[in-house]
């Protein structure tokens, strides 16, 4: 069996061209790589390069040799880097949890600079409502999420806040609220209302309930559905809402008044416990972003 010494010589053999110059390319004497280059044909039991030319050159065998050398030293060098991770305190993986009512569009362009950085930390994404994302950094089952802004968090929950998301009340253009104007917010109390609820039975505060009549799901997109469908009236993160209000699938609920709407925080939260390096990297491209 081929030592590890001896692929890599062999692998810079390949890449140089020669052996003189994959010796002066790893500070080695000539007659050092080229004895090692034999050693490894006698375990091998094949010629790997042909040497009756100027320079030599490889043999059907070291072809079919040269992707699995490439693989073995690619894997030595990943596993030198997890070692000299671990031995930084870097963790093994990184989770993050993010509300879909916030719009991340972008957030894959900016990914980059975590993996490039952190080429061996396992990155999770999860989409939760913002009640569980908070739960689950309470617990240490996520270490980051973006909410919706709460005005308590837990003990040991740091946050700053990211921005904030503009909400417009919507509904299908042949439910009643579409047909007339409203003189106030109390014509909604008469229909059903679309809103987010959580698992727990708790209320968002921002999501608070306007209607004695409700339906909840536990996520936009359900909302988005429902209300296009007619079973009452929502209010949506202007980002999901546009294309359904573009090709008139949905119809802001027209108030004889100023525009209606409710602007929601952003808040970004972490475990006071979260690796401080890796959620700094994470904070900078969750920054950049937020739309």
């Amino acid at each position: 069996m081929p030592t590890l010494e001896q692929l890599q010589l062999f692998l810079a053999t390949v890449e140089t061209g020669s052996f003189s110059a994959a010796a002066r390319h790893l500070n080695k004497v000539q007659s050092a790589v080229s004895q090692q280059i034999i050693n490894m044909e006698i375990d091998c039991g094949h010629e790997l390069f042909d040497r009756s030319g100027r320079y030599p050159i490889l043999t059907a065998v070291g072809e079919a040799l040269l992707p699995q050398a490439k693989a073995v030293i690619a894997q030595h060098l990943r596993l030198q880097s997890l070692i000299t991770s671990l031995d930084a305190g870097l963790p093994q993986q990184f989770r993050l949890a993010i509300d879909e009512g916030v719009p991340f569009s972008e957030l894959s362009q900016h990914l980059n600079l975590f993996a490039d950085k952190y080429p061996l930390i396992q990155l999770e994404l999860r989409t939760l409502p913002s009640r569980e994302i908070i739960e689950q950094v309470r617990q240490q089952s996520v270490d980051m999420g973006v909410i919706f802004s709460e005005e308590i968090y837990p003990q040991r929950i740091d946050f700053e806040s990211l921005g904030s998301v503009k909400f417009e009340p919507v509904v299908s253009p042949h439910h009643p609220l579409a047909q007339e104007k409203m003189n106030n917010l109390d014509s909604l109390k008469l229909y059903r209302q679309l809103t987010i609820g959580s698992k727990q039975g708790q209320e968002w505060s921002f999501q608070a309930e306007h209607s004695p009549q409700l339906w909840l799901a536990d996520n936009y997109y359900a909302l988005l559905d429902l209300a296009k469908s007619g079973f009452g009236w929502a209010l949506l993160p202007e980002h999901l809402a546009q294309e359904a209000l573009a090709k008139g699938q949905l119809r802001h609920i027209p108030l004889d008044m100023e525009q209606m709407g409710w602007i929601a925080n952003v808040d970004l939260i972490q475990h006071s416990s979260v690796n401080q390096e890796v959620s700094q990297v994470f904070r900078q491209i969750l920054r950049a972003a937020i739309a």
